[in-house]
């Protein structure tokens, strides 16, 4: 399962790792490794993603949890 969430400052995605935990990245840049994807989309969500660009971005539509990104099977 991948998911994804577009953003102007290109695609984040949360994606599965090989040990079992979920990574979150933007333009394919690794921003963390998380137990669930609904974790890393929480981090987006409050924006402390590590990504200065997208943290500072003011925006009010961001989702509110995994259920709102696009997903996508592999």
């Amino acid at each position: 399962m991948l998911f994804v969430y577009r953003t102007p400052f290109g695609p984040l995605t949360i994606r599965p790792q090989s040990n079992g935990r979920w990574i979150l990245c933007i333009r394919d840049e690794a921003l963390g490794s998380y137990h669930s994807p609904a974790a890393a989309a929480d981090d987006v969500y409050c924006q402390v993603t590590g990504d200065y660009d997208f943290d500072d971005w003011d925006h009010d539509d961001i989702p509110g949890g995994i259920d709102e990104w696009e997903r996508y099977s592999r």
